[in-house]
């Protein structure tokens, strides 16, 4: 407050008020702090991209991150890197790729963000089903930096989930868990590895630690009502699958899958 042209502390100033919920004041700081250089615009412009995130606006964000993009000057690779990741979190894929091989074709293997971008480019091809380029991608990453335990997670239960290399999944999981201890999504996908291999108890204490950190996620409680019903507990299966009916996240795809279990039961 002391000095109004100290840019540095307006970049705190308003991530302190989107911290606090007060996002059409931080909205404010952000376009202040855009006319101080093109490294300030390229930070506000992501920062109030996720403001509008918030707010359900999402094309209004894709809308001023294209602009902001377009803009720039002389782009570095950690600004193409940064839209990438904000494409590909926001379902515009196939964009992600472009800019994310982009990336790839100016660093080498050694490089500090090569782990990050094989990790991003591959969940964008898995995405899009294209599971060979997607599963290079993430074995490529995992040589490159192995102790990330979200892209260990990430490959293990896609694996899983095509019913394949089902054991090898588990022992990934296993060391994911270490790196990160008491992570819902990581718990979950141990779970659901024990729940393929017919191991239903142990699968139960495992799902059951995922349900309790993360009561809301869709995936995690109908995977827990299908191990309920696997170990008897059929009642209380059906109980969340009719939990998960009623959450907002609930992609109709899986609606469709709860609908039919709770006729036949799996």
């Amino acid at each position: 407050y002391l000095n109004k042209n100290f840019s540095s502390f307006d970049t705190l100033l308003a991530e302190n008020l989107y911290k606090i919920d007060n996002y059409a004041e931080s909205k404010k700081v952000y376009d202040k702090i855009s006319k101080e250089g093109s490294a300030f615009f390229w930070h506000s412009t992501t920062q109030k991209a996720k403001i509008l995130l918030m707010e359900n606006k999402t094309e209004k964000a894709l809308k001023i991150m294209e602009q902001a993009f377009a803009k720039i000057p002389n782009i570095n690779i950690y600004q193409k890197f940064d839209y990438a990741e904000f494409l590909k979190n926001n379902q515009q894929y196939e964009k992600a790729i472009s800019l994310y091989s982009e990336v790839l074709k100016i660093i080498d293997r050694e490089h500090k963000l090569f782990a990050e971008v094989k990790d991003g480019r591959g969940v964008a091809y898995e995405r899009l089903g294209q599971w060979k380029n997607a599963e290079k991608d993430l074995l490529s990453s995992l040589e490159s930096n192995p102790k990330q335990a979200y892209v260990i997670n990430y490959l293990a239960y896609s694996w899983i989930e095509q019913g394949i290399n089902i054991d090898k999944s588990l022992s990934m999981l296993q060391e994911a868990n270490d790196l990160k201890e008491n992570d819902p999504f990581i718990i979950d996908s141990l779970g659901w590895a024990f729940f393929k291999l017919k191991k239903y108890k142990l699968s139960k204490k495992y799902l059951q630690q995922a349900v309790e950190l993360l009561p809301a996620d869709p995936t995690v409680n109908d995977h827990f009502g299908d191990v309920l019903w696997k170990n008897g507990n059929k009642i209380q299966a059906r109980y969340y699958w009719n939990y998960v009916l009623k959450l907002e996240k609930t992609e109709d795809e899986l609606k469709d899958k709860i609908k039919e279990k709770l006729i036949s039961g799996i």
